[in-house]
This record gives structure tokens, C-alpha cells and sequence, in this order.
């Protein structure tokens, strides 16, 4: 009968050792974070555009609105304005990533972050509720449009 047991060499590593606690990832560039910082402002705008143009679309279905501070009750909790929630969560979203000290932002995920931003950009008749209302927002406000291609293009070509 023969011994099965693997031979111990003193550089090897057991067969039963932990994995590495983290894998290391390259930590995302300035660069990377101030074009985080300046998509973050960009979709903020964009954000506050969608946001008008909602407030006039519902005011003509619903009567004025009295005050922002009514205004900012209805976009919290009124499901007419849930559809605008994604581009808040994307700008928190960012927000919390770019300020995290505990776990720094990696490069992949920063790129992953342009790719949901610009993603988050297209507007579409036949996608979902976010991209038909979006796409409607943009038909019916000229400047909103004009915005919206200028994030979009500045995300592209930073």
C-alpha cells in the first residue's frame, strides 16, 4: 500500500490556507474621480431638468403646485415622480463611492460608473418606464434635449 499523503515542502502553501483576505484592485486615478465629480454635477443638472419638466407636466394634469416645499413632498413620495428616482440614485450612488474611506473606489468600478451614467443617459419610446418617460421629457423640452447631449457627449469624450 502506498501513502497518498502529498509531500510537505516548506514553500508550499497548505492545501487548506484561507484565501487572501482582498484582492487588490488599482485604486481609481484623480483623473478618474474629477471626471466622477463632473459627470455627478452633470446628472444633477440633468436631474433638476427632468425635474421641472415633470412639475409643469403634472401641474397641467393636477393644478399648481403651491410651494417647493410641496413640490419636494410630491417628488419624494408621489409615485407620478418615482420614474426621475434613478437619476438621484445614480448621483448618490456616485456620491457614496467617490467619498467611501474604508473601501476606495477601484478603476474598474470607477469605469463601470461612466458606463451606468451614459447609460442611464439614453433615452428610448420602447424601453423601460425610466427610458420612455425620459425619452417623452426630451421630446417635450427643447433645452432639456440639448443638455442631456451635452452630458452624454461630455461623458464620452472625457
Amino acid at each position: 500500500m502506498t501513502d497518498s499523503t502529498p509531500e510537505f515542502t516548506p514553500d508550499a502553501a497548505p492545501p487548506y490556507a484561507a484565501p487572501p483576505s482582498h484582492i487588490e484592485v488599482p485604486v481609481a486615478t484623480a483623473t478618474d474621480l474629477r471626471r466622477l465629480d463632473g459627470i455627478r454635477d452633470d446628472l444633477l443638472r440633468v436631474h433638476r431638468g427632468l425635474l421641472e419638466a415633470e412639475r409643469s407636466r403634472y401641474e397641467q394634469q393636477n393644478g399648481r403646485i403651491a410651494n417647493n416645499s410641496v413640490f419636494l413632498q410630491l417628488v419624494i413620495g408621489d409615485p407620478w415622480f418615482e420614474w426621475v428616482r434613478p437619476m438621484a440614485q445614480m448621483v448618490l450612488l456616485i456620491d457614496e463611492r467617490t467619498s467611501d474611506k474604508k473601501r476606495p473606489l477601484g478603476s474598474v468600478e470607477a469605469m463601470a460608473l461612466f458606463e451606468q451614467a451614459l447609460a442611464l443617459l439614453k433615452a428610448d419610446p420602447e424601453g423601460d418606464d425610466f427610458q420612455r418617460l425620459f425619452f417623452q421629457s426630451i421630446q417635450s423640452s427643447p433645452e432639456l434635449a440639448v443638455l442631456v447631449r451635452q452630458v452624454a457627449k461630455g461623458i464620452v469624450g472625457a
